[in-house]
């Protein structure tokens, strides 16, 4: 496993610094994937927007706002249930297009208020940090086709706890190696994405894979009404706490006995203009274990070049 890790972040690293290399070895292309002659159609998924990430090569700025209610149901040992709550979070992503196939992105950062409605159980502040790269392998703009690979790492930068269990800002973060693909058949959109989430610090931190199905359909001129699934598997449990939950995509508790949780999300994106996008997102289990999460609303605007 950290062979594995220290692997991937020797790739992160060369891509870093190929990004940042002088402006004359790059043949720079803000436009991305989205430019004259290029991809006609942008509709990017909504209900996961820290881990599922679009194929396209953009540059854009996404204010995101999250609701997120957790269960009442969860169980704590010691205690009994969790007794529910909820989070709001507000984010500011950011990515650019360097060339027509290789992208920046900084897909994680905000600043969260989580209130359990057990005692001594709530807290705000900045979520953790993650930044990298994504390179578009395969392009075909006159089918509509796409297919990108990307890495990022995760800083734990963030400071969030609950009581005494941090939620975000423990361990060494993670490294997130990650395949994306896009597709359209007339007035359907299909996005697919896969990744790892690998923490660095396996005592502290839970790894997992990540998948995510985005299908959207123009029912009319710019009005796309959409679906999505968003699974989470653990493939390393963490030793921190002895919870059956984790946060997944939301924070990292440590648990030390999490499982499977498959989530189904509805929703729809409009095209304002040229270079706007808005969107929003109804988002609940639909497996057994719930994890932290009851239900969530996002919405989002994507202001793109």
């Amino acid at each position: 496993m950290k062979r594995s890790v220290l692997r991937l972040l020797k790739c992160f690293l060369a891509i870093t610094l190929l990004a940042v290399s002088p402006a004359w070895a790059i043949d720079w292309d803000l436009k991305g994937s989205l430019g004259e002659g290029k991809h006609k159609r942008y509709v990017p998924p909504m209900s996961n927007p820290l881990l599922n990430e679009t194929p396209y090569i953009t540059t854009e700025l996404r204010p995101v706002y999250i609701y997120h209610s957790f269960p009442n149901n969860t169980p704590l040992p010691g205690v009994g249930s969790l007794g529910g709550g909820n989070t709001n979070i507000l984010a500011l992503q950011l990515r650019v297009a360097l060339t027509e196939r290789l992208g920046f992105i900084a897909n994680k950062d905000g600043y969260a208020d989580v209130d359990f409605n057990l005692p001594n159980l709530s807290d705000d502040g900045f979520a953790n940090i993650a930044f990298g790269f994504k390179y578009a392998l395969f392009s075909d703009p006159k089918n509509e086709t796409l297919v990108t690979a990307g890495l990022t790492y995760e800083a734990p930068t963030g400071r969030i706890k609950a009581g005494p269990f941090w939620l975000q800002g423990n361990g060494d973060g993670f490294i997130t190696p990650f395949i994306s693909a896009a597709n359209t058949y007339d007035k359907l959109g299909v996005e697919a994405m896969v990744n790892t989430k690998l923490a660095l610090d396996g005592d502290k931190n839970a790894s997992w894979f990540h998948y995510s199905l985005h299908l959207d359909y123009e029912v009319l001129p710019d009005f796309f009404p959409l679906v999505e699934l968003n699974g989470y598997t653990p493939i390393d449990e963490a030793n921190l706490t002895p919870f059956a939950f984790e946060g997944y995509d939301v924070v990292s508790i440590g648990g030390s006995n999490v499982s499977t949780v498959v989530n189904f999300a509805v929703g729809s994106r409009y095209k304002i203009s040229d270079h706007v996008l808005a969107g929003f997102s109804y988002e609940t289990p639909i497996t057994g274990p719930q994890d932290l999460l009851n239900w969530r609303f996002t919405a989002d605007l994507v202001i793109y070049y």
